[in-house]
């Protein structure tokens, strides 16, 4: 396995991975996701953008020629007056292809992507995971993340 950078030529497997993961958004937050058709072209996801913008780390791990998984990192500063001044590496998507879950990939791909936030200048990562993903929870606690705030609904 190699943890790279993600290409243009990666669309293909790259959208497979976020079909995965919309698909299942969609099935358990119908009311927040659409089932949508499978996208065609790099302008999908923000991929095309994504693969060249300076302020993101789009990493894949490739296993046999194809990526298995990837990590897609927005780098930001946090200058709001009322808050400490940071730089936030912010985890936009993580994904592993279901047939290679639980083999280390998830863990390698966050690792790498904290090390280049880190030559990035960042002093914290952060994400949003939904409440459904109990999987996604546990494995985040498992490398060190903690719970920072809550989002909270009432359908109304």
């Amino acid at each position: 396995m190699k943890i790279r950078k993600i290409t243009l030529n990666d669309f293909e497997d790259v959208n497979n991975l976020f079909m995965q993961l919309h698909g299942m958004h969609a099935r358990f937050r119908p009311d927040v996701y659409n089932v949508i058709e499978k996208p065609t072209n790099v302008k999908a996801w923000d991929f095309e953008s994504s693969v060249s913008a300076a302020d993101k780390i789009f990493i894949g791990a490739e296993i046999d020629g194809r990526i298995a998984g990837f990590c897609l990192v927005k780098i930001s500063d946090c200058r709001n007056k009322a808050m400490a001044e940071r730089k936030i590496a912010y985890i936009d998507e993580i994904a592993v292809d279901e047939g290679f879950r639980r083999k280390g990939i998830g863990k390698l791909l966050f690792e790498n992507a904290v090390k280049s936030a880190k030559v990035k200048g960042a002093t914290t990562v952060e994400l949003k995971v939904w409440s459904f993903n109990k999987e996604a929870i546990d494995f985040y606690k498992s490398l060190g993340m903690d719970v920072q705030s809550l989002n909270m609904e009432k359908h109304i």
